[in-house]
C-alpha cells in the first residue's frame, strides 16, 4: 500500500487489532545518516534487501546481483562503477558482521532503514 496508506485510520485500526507495535517517530539512535556520495549504494542495498543468496542454514552468503538488478530497474536505480564498488563494500561488511564468531546471531537477515 506504500505511502498512500501511511495516514489511514483503517490501517491503524487493523494494525492495532492484530497487535502491531505503535508507530513512533525515530530516535536519533534509530536514524541512519548517509553521506550524499554513498546514498545510491545504500539505496541499492536496501532496495535489494530481499535478494540475498542463502546457505543451507538460511544465512546470507552473497547478494544475488541478477535478481537485485531487477529490483534496481523497477526502482529506477542506476549504479555507476563507483556506486557498485561501494555496494560491494557494504555487502562484504554485512557478511562479515553476520559471520563474526564472537557474537551470537539472534535472527537471520540484516535490515537497514533509511
Amino acid at each position: 500500500m506504500g505511502d498512500l496508506a501511511a495516514a489511514s485510520k483503517t490501517l491503524d485500526d487493523d494494525e492495532a487489532h492484530f497487535g502491531a507495535p505503535k508507530q513512533t517517530a525515530p530516535n536519533k539512535e534509530d536514524t541512519l545518516f548517509v553521506l550524499p556520495p554513498n546514498h545510491t549504494a545504500v539505496l541499492a542495498l536496501t532496495t535489494a534487501s530481499s535478494q540475498w543468496q542463502r546457505d543451507n542454514e538460511g544465512v546470507e552468503i552473497a547478494l544475488d546481483y541478477a535478481r537485485a538488478d531487477i529490483a534496481w530497474r523497477y526502482a529506477n536505480i542506476t549504479l555507476n562503477p563507483d556506486d557498485f564498488a561501494k555496494l560491494q563494500t557494504l555487502e562484504r561488511t554485512i557478511i562479515g558482521l553476520i559471520r563474526r564468531p564472537d557474537e551470537q546471531q539472534l535472527e537471520f537477515g540484516v535490515t537497514l532503514k533509511l
